[in-house]
């Protein structure tokens, strides 16, 4: 409806300028008309002018020839008032014509004539024996030929003037039709619109009703004075009378409501300020029976708002929306959620009691399994240092094979406990300088670098990271022995460490020129107890890189392979600071 408004005043508004621009031409057309007027009646003027000078020089003239025939006192009076008249009329066409050059030059042309003239007609009247008829004519023909020309260029002129005259008069009654058909069709525009726009009132006052009757709350609007306007059927119900019997009637006497809270409430009061602004919107929680319904108690919320016309306040709206069922929901909410924390209480304890229980029985596993193993290797020693003289050669291979399976059941139990250990541990994490830490781990497998002739390159400088310094130590550990370990014979291996930060974390590359790693293979290797290699290739318990990934999951990183040309290469990564989003 807003739009529909808008394209209702952009149009009239349109309307409105195009006719303003058409009165705008008719008032410049009727002036120009009545210039082009002005000018004619200035020619007609002129020529008005000129024919009076003319009458005036020819009735000179002949009192001039009368006085020479008969001298009358009163011709010879006229005759001096005609001479000394004419020298003013031209002095009166000369500032008529002031506007016309030609005519200008014409005038002057004429005035040396006129002086000629007068002068011979005074000379005629002293001297009669020198007057000649001759000389007289031929001054009249350049006269009357000087006039001629005159009055010719003025009615040139005024048929032009005139001409343009019925021109803009032609364009005036136009503009006149024109201004008074916009202006009869803007009326009738204006009155659809209007129609329209009443029309589009009236449906949106009734959609407006429509929506709210058809609220699920209830709905009261007040005037300024706490009387009742209107309701919905919701707050009928709810006041227990309908909307006419409410009309009119003061807010407190249709809705009978006390506040939830020990205390008065104020209703028409409150209503008053929030028209005048003493106080903003209210929403207040309110509770009470209905007329309809005086034996159960019901729970609302209130909302009190100004209605504002025109940006001025002329009452207040009054929503109130039910929510018995809804504290009712929240009060057996709260009740599942305390029986909800009893449970997970009661849980959290069973789940702490059990992992007691297990991390008991892991060390007493440990202890159970390795004190017979020990024992096996500690009778293999000694029957090796006792016996060997007396055993056969098979019988020394069985018994060095005893010796190394125990031990390497051995180291499989302690590789499985640092497993479970690490599952549970709890962590201190702070930031690490992984340069450091790669040092350390060289530092704890040296005798093992040594043995196998590895270089080893670190490229200064690590990145620092959060996580554990411990932790790291034994990843770092575990993956310098794995690039150590996994090259062809007669190969020395050859291991290089760098890294640099990525955003939030901090990347360190473990690259070697082992025998490498098939595509297929890079995540099953990360897998407890998965190998690739026969134990008699390579010994191993097949847990290390188990223990590097669960550590680096520990730390918040992770840990892959990369693909490579040649040699192995594994990704650590560690996040920078708390908070930082997971690693891809």
């Amino acid at each position: 409806m807003q739009g529909t408004t808008r394209y209702v005043n952009y149009a009239t508004a349109a309307s409105i300028m195009i006719l303003a621009a058409a009165i705008a031409t008719l008032i410049g057309s009727i002036g120009r008309t009545v210039e082009s007027r002005r000018w004619v009646v200035h020619t007609q003027d002129v020529l008005v002018r000129l024919q009076e000078t003319i009458s005036l020089v020819n009735e000179v003239d002949a009192l001039q020839k009368s006085l020479l025939l008969d001298h009358d006192p009163q011709d010879r009076a006229e005759l001096d008032a005609g001479l000394a008249a004419i020298p003013h009329e031209w002095q009166t066409l000369q500032r008529l014509t002031r506007d016309n050059p030609v005519q200008q030059q014409a005038l002057l042309r004429y005035r040396t004539l006129l002086d000629g003239f007068t002068q011979a007609l005074a000379e005629g009247l002293q001297h009669p024996e020198r007057h000649t008829q001759s000389g007289m004519r031929t001054l009249r023909r350049a006269i009357a030929a000087q006039e001629a020309a005159l009055r010719g260029e003025e009615e040139r002129l005024l048929a032009l003037r005139a001409a343009v005259v019925d021109r803009d008069l032609t364009r005036t009654i136009v503009a006149t039709g024109a201004v008074a058909f916009l202006s009869i069709a803007l009326l009738f525009f204006v009155r659809a619109m209007a129609r329209h726009e009443a029309l589009m009132m009236q449906t949106g006052q009734a959609r407006l009703a429509a929506t709210l009757r058809s609220i699920g709350d209830a709905v009261i609007a007040t005037d300024l004075r706490g009387r009742v306007q209107f309701m919905n059927p919701v707050a009928e119900d709810l006041a227990g009378m309908n909307a006419a019997q409410a009309a009119g009637r003061p807010l407190e006497e249709v809705l009978r409501i006390l506040p939830a809270a020990p205390g008065t409430l104020d209703l028409p009061a409150l209503l008053r300020d929030i028209v005048a602004g003493a106080m903003a919107p209210a929403r207040i929680a309110l509770s009470g029976s209905t007329p309809l319904h005086p034996e159960t108690a019901r729970d609302w919320i209130l909302s009190c708002h100004p209605m504002l016309v025109h940006d001025k306040p002329a009452g207040t709206v009054i929503g109130i929306h039910e929510v018995t069922e809804l504290k009712q929901a929240q009060r057996d909410l709260a009740d599942a959620n305390l029986l909800l924390e009893r449970r997970i209480q009661e849980r959290t304890e069973r789940l702490a009691e059990a992992n007691m229980e297990l991390r008991a029985f892991a060390h007493t596993v440990a202890h159970d399994l390795r004190a017979p193993l020990r024992n096996v290797e500690g009778y293999a020693d000694a029957l090796r240092e006792d016996e060997s003289p007396r055993l056969s050669e098979q019988g020394r291979h069985f018994l060095a094979r005893l010796r190394e399976a125990a031990r390497r059941m051995d180291r499989l139990i302690t590789e499985l406990l640092a497993y479970s250990q690490l599952s549970r541990a709890e962590l201190k994490l702070r930031t690490v300088d992984l340069e450091r830490v790669a040092w350390l781990a060289l530092s704890d497998i040296e005798t093992q670098v040594s043995r196998s002739g590895a270089q080893v390159e670190i490229a200064s400088p690590l990145p620092a990271a959060l996580g554990n310094e411990a932790i790291l130590v034994q990843v770092f550990e575990n993956l310098i022995g794995n690039a150590i370990k996994f090259v062809a014979p007669g190969v020395a291996p050859s291991i290089r460490i760098h890294g640099c930060e990525d955003g939030d974390h901090a990347l360190v590359w473990i690259a070697d020129n082992g025998i490498g790693i098939p595509p297929e293979q890079r995540e099953r290797i990360f897998g407890v107890f998965e190998r690739l290699h026969g134990e008699e290739a390579y010994p191993g318990t097949g847990i290390g890189l188990a223990i590097v990934r669960k550590a680096m999951e520990r730390l918040g990183g992770s840990v892959r392979v990369e693909a490579a040309a040649a040699g192995t290469v594994l990704r650590l990564c560690l996040p920078m600071r708390c908070g930082a989003e997971p690693p891809l």
